[in-house]
C-alpha cells in the first residue's frame, strides 16, 4: 500500500513542480519549486477524519520524496471547512501553500460567511468520492431502515444523530433523510469523523450520517442504508436508499487544489497527467484498500459537480426554512 501511494504521490508532486516551473519561466529571479521555507498544506477539517487522513498521507509521502523542504500540515476545521478553504483561495501561488477542498464548497453561498466558489482555485481535480451512509451501532435494536424510521417517528426528536458539522455534506444528507422519511432527528455536530465515530460506538448518539469510507474503517457499526443508485461494491450487504423507496443520492467529494493564477497550460497538463495516474490499475487497487471505489474528475467536471451540489443544497435548505 505504501509503495503504491509513494508512486502516486511522487508523480503528483513532480507534476506540481513542473507546473510551478512553467509559471516561473521568463523570470530568473523566481526560485524553483520547492521554494525555500515551509510549505503549508491546509486541511479544512479536524484531525483524524477522512480528509485529514488523506491529506496527512500525502504530506508524509511528499516529505520523503522532497526532504529538502518542510511540509507543514495545518488543520483549519472552523465553519465546516470555510476557514481553511478561504485561506487557500487567498494564498499566494508561490509554492508555499497547497491544500484540500471538499464538497462543502457547495454550501458556501448559502452560509453567508464567504463568497468563495470552486472558481477561486486552480489545478483542481477530484480523486475522491465517498457515498453517504446512515449507520448505527451493531447492537442497535433496529434491523432495517424501516424499523429505525418507525422508532424515530414514534419518538420525534429523541434520536440523536452525529454529523461532522452544521451545513456540511452530512447535515444535508440528514435533512434529506428527514424529508423523505418524515422522521425527525436531533443533530449532534462533531468537528470531524474522529470524534463522531467514537460518539456512535460509545453510545453518545444513536446514529451517524457518515461517509461510506468512514463506515468501512469502523469496527462495531452496521449500515442501514447507503445513498447510491445501486448497491456499493465495497459493502454490498447494505441496501440503497433508492431500493428502499427513497430516491436519494449523496456523496462527499474531495479534491486537491492550489491557489489561483497558475498558468492555464500548466493546469491542463497537471490534470491530464493526474487523470492518467488515477486510471492506473495499481492506483485503483490502493483506492479500494482505503474503502473507496476508483474515481476521478478533472477540474472542469469537479466544478460542475459543485454547482449541482450547490443547487441541491439550496433546495434542501429552502425546504427546511433555513434560507429564503
Amino acid at each position: 500500500m505504501v509503495c503504491i501511494m509513494k508512486k502516486i504521490l511522487f508523480v503528483a508532486v513532480s507534476l506540481l513542480i513542473m507546473a510551478l516551473m512553467i509559471a516561473g519561466c521568463g523570470d530568473s529571479k523566481k526560485a524553483a519549486y520547492p521554494a525555500d521555507g515551509d510549505i503549508t498544506v491546509i486541511i479544512p477539517k479536524a484531525p483524524g477524519g477522512g480528509t485529514d487522513v488523506s491529506a496527512r498521507g500525502l504530506v508524509q509521502m511528499m516529505q520523503k520524496e522532497l526532504p529538502g523542504s518542510k511540509f507543514v500540515p495545518v488543520n483549519k476545521p472552523d465553519g465546516g471547512g470555510v476557514t481553511g478553504m478561504v485561506e487557500l483561495a487567498n494564498a499566494k501561488p508561490d509554492g508555499h501553500t497547497i491544500g484540500m477542498v471538499t464538497v462543502e464548497l457547495a454550501m458556501f453561498p448559502h452560509q453567508g460567511k464567504c463568497k468563495n466558489t470552486y472558481k477561486d482555485y486552480a489545478s483542481i481535480c477530484a480523486p475522491i468520492a465517498a457515498p453517504a451512509a446512515l449507520i448505527v451501532p451493531k447492537e442497535a435494536p433496529y434491523n432495517s431502515l424501516d424499523e429505525f424510521v418507525a422508532y424515530a417517528k414514534a419518538n420525534p426528536g429523541k434520536v440523536k444523530a452525529a454529523t461532522v458539522g452544521k451545513l456540511t455534506g452530512d447535515h444535508i444528507f440528514l435533512m434529506n433523510v428527514e424529508k423523505f422519511t418524515g422522521a425527525q432527528f436531533t443533530q449532534v455536530p462533531y468537528p470531524g469523523g474522529s470524534k463522531a465515530a467514537p460518539a456512535l460506538l460509545g453510545g453518545e448518539v444513536d446514529c451517524y450520517f457518515a461517509s461510506t469510507s468512514n463506515f468501512l474503517r469502523m469496527q462495531g457499526a452496521r449500515g442501514l442504508a447507503i445513498a447510491t443508485k445501486d448497491r456499493y461494491e465495497l459493502c454490498p450487504d447494505v441496501p440503497t436508499m433508492n431500493e428502499l423507496g427513497y430516491k436519494l443520492e449523496s456523496a462527499k467529494y474531495r479534491g486537491l487544489a492550489t491557489p489561483p493564477n497558475f498558468p492555464a497550460e500548466a493546469q491542463a497538463y497537471l490534470e491530464a497527467a493526474l487523470a492518467k495516474v488515477c486510471a492506473d490499475p495499481e492506483y485503483q487497487a490502493g483506492v479500494r484498500g482505503a474503502g473507496l471505489l476508483p474515481y476521478y474528475k478533472d477540474g472542469k467536471a469537479f466544478g460542475e459537480i459543485i454547482e449541482q451540489e450547490k443547487e441541491k443544497a439550496r433546495k434542501t435548505l429552502k425546504e427546511q426554512g433555513l434560507i429564503q
